[in-house]
């Protein structure tokens, strides 16, 4: 029943209002006190005040005022009771309505009913209205909650985002989630406003295994736990004041949480103050949401524990070959020059039956030490312990060298070899003994299948990168194109490949003959580790082919610049380093040119010496726009390494003789290690080239 209270001193009027209001189902209550007026208005005990305006103590017009500030008109009414021919327009002002004197009971009591109707529907918006904005603010949070699991792969963090996303939109007391990492690896989250009891702790492992037991009713518990196998961990917000028993008495809402169809944990929350149905629902919709990135989790940790088998085996498969080919190579060669020994006559006299079986043996001697080489070079390359040494020359070189290499054994079979070389080639770093390899494994493929009387071009030319056909190129990792590239091909009129087989040339241990036509014996690695030879020079190698009209291998490598070259030089660095858990520092200096006094110029005439020098430091000059750099790479130099050279760079520059705003050098210079500075070889060197150009933009700045 509403409560209206009346503040009149006037007996006779109070009694008419009473009458009146007794007719509205209300009840009536009259005082003059102000301060329990007050109490009655900030304690929102009554819905509508009806006021006197010629009441003296209180004063009506002060009295309102005061009600004004506890800013009440939206919530309780006032109705001011005034002569007819009043002036007081201020205290008209400050109620929601008024009735003049004598008063006429129906027109009181309709403009109370009024008033209390509007009250009830601002009452009722003023709900809605709460209720929406709590239904957004959880909508809100479970978009959130939704975008922060799908940007995660760690079960922990997972959970921890759907357990922030619970606090959030259910200001829940505390929440206990039992999660099963696996069978010897199960966690009690409990994450708390107050510290939890010692006895309130054991009570929730018992309620949660418990809980736990209860889910597998009459069906097969996924592991059987006791609450010594519960590890508890606590995030509590307020250590000072502690929760105890009582508050398992507190509202509770619980879930289990499944990943796919396995269960994974289950999760409840305590709050003092009752869940709504749309606390439930969203309680629900959060332990759901989180079963997808869950299993995504548990995928992806599958993966990585696979991968890492397979690098396992590939690794021993790897050392395997390597074992194996350097155990045979050492009694091969004792056999070998056996052979020899016998074929010279040292040994005795040789018949011709005896010579045509040892020439037999030592072919097959030699044919089998080029498979273990094959091997060897194989495993060495998948390993990353490959050498390479690469020098600025013209590639027509080592081309040369193998078309004369093999031009007598195209002429045992009377195969035409021809070499068209563009005498403008460009020149660029390579390693020549790796392009022989490559070149003598293309050619003498390309002689073993092409017929007699047939031919072989080779050719040597410049392009750009527009001129490579990117759809030949499908399948190769972490691709990187430079502008100008040289291109090698080696073209044969020879029985061909077949478009099936074309795509399995590169795999290892695979024949590149016709299947029909299987004459020639060999490992199927020459292809496989030209392709990778290649791959290491940052190039590429393709086939095209026809059945019964030919074979094309082509391969490019690009034309580098002394910083490319470098940046190479650096990646295999650091695939070393990756290997054997080492650390790497680049250092980069950088000198505008026209400068009276050269740092880098005198770094490369051996005036300066900022590092000691080791067979495997790499240094490299090059220039750009207005400026000159020196970079050299350090391996296994760490980050007490990068501040002994950075302090030596500084002594050189400022000398202790000189003011230290007189530099006797003007350089820019930046240092990183490797892996905190980047993952590789690009990102290790954009760090420290974007370290120097923020010192420039710095400096720029401080001189505007």
């Amino acid at each position: 029943m509403p409560k209206i209270l009346l503040v009149s001193d006037d007996e006779n009027l109070n009694k008419i209002i009473t009458q009146a209001l007794a007719k509205t189902s209300t009840a009536v209550i009259v005082s003059t006190d102000e301060s329990a007026i007050l109490n009655y208005a900030e304690k929102n005990l009554i819905s509508l005040i009806v006021i006197d305006e010629n009441i003296k103590n209180p004063d009506a017009l002060i009295l309102c005022k005061k009600l004004q500030a506890f800013n009440i008109r939206e919530n309780i009414a006032i109705i001011s009771v005034i002569n007819p021919d009043t002036d007081n327009v201020e205290i008209l002002k400050l109620t929601n309505a008024y009735v003049t004197k004598p008063v006429n009971e129906k027109v009181l009591a309709a403009c109370v009913n009024t008033n209390l109707k509007l009250k009830k529907a601002i009452d009722t918006l003023s709900t809605n209205n709460s209720e929406l904005a709590k239904s957004l603010y959880q909508l809100d949070v479970l978009y959130n909650t939704s975008t922060g699991l799908a940007g995660s792969l760690d079960k922990q963090k997972l959970i921890n985002i759907m357990i922030d996303g619970l606090e959030k939109s259910l200001s829940f007391s505390l929440s206990s989630t039992l999660v099963f990492n696996d069978e010897h690896n199960i966690d009690l989250i409990i994450n708390s406003l107050y510290a939890v009891s010692p006895r309130l702790e054991h009570s929730l492992k018992l309620r949660a295994i418990l809980s736990y037991r209860a889910l597998f009713d009459k069906k097969r518990i996924p592991y059987d736990i006791n609450i010594n196998d519960i590890k508890v961990i606590k995030n509590i917000k307020h250590p000072l004041e502690e929760y105890d028993l009582n508050i398992l008495k507190f509202d509770n809402l619980f879930a289990p949480i499944n990943v796919g169809e396995k269960f994974f944990g289950l999760i409840e929350v305590f709050r003092e103050a009752d869940f709504s149905q749309e606390d439930t629902t969203c309680f629900q919709t959060l332990a759901r949401q989180v079963s997808l990135p869950l299993e995504n989790a548990s995928l992806y940790d599958e993966i990585k524990k696979t991968n890492i088998k397979l690098e396992k085996l590939e690794r021993l498969k790897s050392e395997f070959i390597s074992i194996v080919s350097h155990e045979l190579r050492t009694p091969l060669t004792a056999i070998k020059n056996s052979l020899e020994i016998c074929l010279s006559g040292k040994a005795g006299e040789v018949s011709s039956i005896m010579d045509k079986f040892l020439n037999m043996a030592q072919r097959n001697v030699t044919r089998l030490s080029g498979i273990i080489n094959d091997l060897l070079d194989l495993s060495k390359v998948e390993a990353g312990k490959m050498d390479f040494k690469f020098e600025k020359a013209n590639i027509n070189t080592p081309v040369e060298f193998i078309k004369n290499t093999f031009e007598n054994v195209a002429k045992d079979k009377n195969i035409t070899l021809t070499l068209e070389k563009d005498d403008n080639i460009a020149r660029t770093y390579y390693d020549n003994q790796r392009i022989e390899q490559v070149m003598s494994n293309l050619v003498s493929n390309a002689i073993k299948f092409t017929n007699e009387n047939g031919n072989i071009i080779i050719k040597t030319e410049n392009i750009s990168l527009k001129d490579i056909d990117r759809t030949k190129l499908a399948g190769i990792e972490n691709v990187s194109f430079y502008e100008n590239y040289i291109k090698v091909s080696v073209k044969d009129s020879g029985i061909g490949i077949a478009p099936e087989d074309q795509k399995k040339v590169f795999d290892q241990f695979q024949q590149i003959e016709n299947s029909l036509n299987r004459k020639n014996g060999g490992t199927g690695l020459g292809l496989p580790i030209a392709k990778q030879l290649i791959e290491a020079h940052k190039g590429f190698i393709w086939v095209e082919s026809e059945l019964n009209r030919g074979t094309t291998f082509s391969f490019v490598i690009p034309v580098l610049s002394e910083k490319e070259k470098f940046i190479l030089d650096l990646d295999k660095e650091i695939a070393k380093a990756k290997a054997c858990n080492q650390s790497l520092l680049l250092v980069l200096i950088k000198e505008f040119q026209g400068k009276d006094k050269s740092f880098i110029s005198e770094i490369q005439e051996g005036k300066i010496s900022i590092i000691r020098k080791t067979a495997n430091t790499k240094e490299a000059y090059f220039s750009q726009e207005d400026a000159n750099f020196f970079a050299v790479m350090i391996p296994e130099a760490d980050k007490f390494a990068q501040s002994f050279i950075e302090k030596k760079i500084e002594s050189t520059i400022k000398p202790d003789t000189q003011e230290q705003t007189d530099s006797k050098y003007d350089i820019l210079y930046s240092s990183a290690t490797f892996p905190e500075g980047g993952a590789d070889a690009k990102e290790l060197f954009e760090f420290v080239e974007n370290s120097l150009n923020k010192e420039v933009s710095q400096n720029d700045l401080a001189e505007v």
